[in-house]
Order: structure tokens, then sequence, then C-alpha cells
């Protein structure tokens, strides 16, 4: 599944990613993780996270994608010389339950643009194609948990997620100090 969009001048093409394309992309990956954490999201690392530690825990994800429990998505931007791959900006993961009771759901999870591209319509893009995908899975259940007071909350509440609850001092940011976690869940049929 791809879906490209055009933004001031500058294309981003979403894609959904099978395992020979994942694994090309974990060093993309990394660095946009790494990029995350240092602008301080928390996103379950701390600060310091290199790009070896980032591509080793993208690499713990391969055999999920593989097995189709999840799917990758990447948000690309050409280079602009042309002469290299285009570079990955943005990310998100559908992880879909595999428990027999639920088989109508999955979780949302790193969702992720580069601060060098943020507030051009990436992250409504990259959640657009999830949500089509995981329509088309028959995985109309939706959940996800963001940092509470973060652009990603703002971002998820303009898009229809409900929120669930809030859970106080639940994860470490980067810098050390403790942060509350908003959970979230959407109903696909709804709308």
């Amino acid at each position: 599944m791809t879906r490209s969009l055009t933004m001031d001048d500058r294309s981003a093409r979403i894609a959904a990613l099978d395992a020979g394309e994942f694994a090309a992309a974990i060093a993309g990956l990394a660095a946009l993780l790494v990029d995350a954490v240092e602008d301080g999201a928390s996103v379950g690392f701390g600060a310091g996270l290199t790009a070896t530690d980032a591509a080793a825990w993208w690499h713990g994800r391969a055999p999920q994608i593989a097995d189709g429990t999840t799917t990758a998505f990447i948000a690309t931007q050409p280079t602009g010389d042309g002469s290299e791959s285009p570079r990955i900006v943005g990310s998100a993961l559908l992880i879909r339950s595999t428990y027999p009771n639920g088989r109508h759901r999955a979780e949302v999870a790193k969702v992720l643009v580069h601060r060098s591209v943020r507030r051009q319509g990436i992250g409504l893009a990259l959640m657009a194609a999830v949500e089509r995908h995981a329509l088309a899975d028959g995985r109309w259940l939706l959940i996800l948990d963001t940092q509470t007071g973060s652009a990603a909350e703002a971002l998820y509440r303009s898009t229809g997620w409900q929120e669930l609850g809030v859970i106080p001092n639940h994860a470490y940011q980067p810098d050390g100090m403790l942060a509350a976690t908003t959970y979230f869940w959407k109903d696909l049929r709804a709308g």
C-alpha cells in the first residue's frame, strides 16, 4: 500500500513495507528514532540513544514484520539532488492482536516524524495510511498511547481518537523526568 502527497514543493511518500523493504529501511528508521529521542520524545528510550541501539530495536521487530503480525509504514522524501535514496522522515507500526478474541483490534506505535519536516502533514498521512490498512485487514478497533501534552496527543485528538485515560508518572522522558501518558482508542467503523 502506497500513498503520495505533495507539500510545499516537496513530496512525501507513505508506504507499507514488506519484510525485505523493512530490512533495507532499518538504518533510516534508526536515524529517525535517534532524532525523536534527541528532540525529547518519550518513545521508550533515554538520552544518548545511539544509532546502533536504535537499529537493534528495529531489527527486533523483523520477525513480526515477516510473519505479518506487524506492518511498518514509512514516509520518505527525496533528498533533493536525486543521487541518493529517499530519506525516511516518518514511521508508524500497526501491531495486530494475536489473541483469538482480539482479531478485530490492533495497536499503533512508533508514530515518528523527523523534526525537520514536522507540521507538513506527514503525521496525518501516516495515521490515515495506518487506519486504512487496519480497516482493510478487519482491524477496526485501534489503541495507542502518547506522552500527555505532546504534539502527538494534539494530532490524535484532531483525527478523532478518543481518550481512554491518563496514567501519571508513567514513563521517563529522555531528560530523566517522569511524564504522564494518555491512552487513546478509535473505532474505525464510526467514520
